[in-house]
Parts: structure tokens; sequence; C-alpha cells
């Protein structure tokens, strides 16, 4: 299996699991359902957003900055093209409804991301 393989299989169980945390949020329901058009379309696009986006805050993710999810997620400086831009909702999961639990989960998953995007640069 490639790195590009795996990276996107972290991606489904992440997204799988915010959906399993918060079964009743329609935007991440929805982000779902967009995130598996564009998978569909062109996987190589999710990753290099990723690259582009989430790998300059590699520090502050390894750091377990709450900062990253709260001031922008990686996101400040991406337009809504894609339709994968659901900072709002994550910042306000993170404020109100989420677990400290559910948080390490999350940066669990952030920092294999981080790991697998520089496995991936690597690899081209």
């Amino acid at each position: 299996m490639s790195i590009k393989q795996i990276f996107l299989q972290q991606i489904d169980n992440f997204i799988n699991e915010l959906c399993t945390i918060f079964p009743k949020n329609g935007e991440i329901l929805l982000f779902r359902e967009k995130y598996n058009l564009i998978r569909g379309a062109n996987s190589g696009l999710i990753i290099e957003y990723f690259v582009k986006y989430i790998l300059p805050h590699k520090t502050v993710i390894m750091n377990e900055d709450s900062s990253f999810f709260l001031d922008g997620g990686g996101q400040e400086e991406l337009k809504d093209n894609s339709g994968l831009k659901f900072r709002d909702n994550i910042t306000n999961l993170w404020k109100s409804e989420m677990s400290d639990q559910n948080k390490e989960i999350i940066w669990k998953y952030f920092k294999i991301f981080i790991l697998l995007c520089e496995k991936y640069l690597s690899s081209k």
C-alpha cells in the first residue's frame, strides 16, 4: 500500500470517527460526502492540500497547541473552492462539545497526518 493510500485511509478513519462522535452534526456528515466526491475525482488533491496548508503547522500540532483549531486549523488561507473547509464547525465543537478524550484522539490523527505528509514528500 502506498503512502498516499495509507494517508487517505487515515483521513477516512478520522472522518468516520467524527461522524461516530457527533452523529447528529449535519456539517460533518455533509463534509464526509464532499470529501468522498473529491477523493473519487482526484484523491491526490487531498494530500496536496494537507502538505500545503497543514504541514506548515507541524510544530503547533506536535505541541498540541489548541490555537491550531481555535485560530484556523491550517485553513485560514484555504479558499472554499473544494467545499472541504469546515473550520468553524471544528472550532465550535472544540470549544463546547468535545471531551478531552476526543481532543486527544484528534491530536493523534493530526500527528499521523503530519508524519504521513512528510513520508509522502520524501517519497516524491
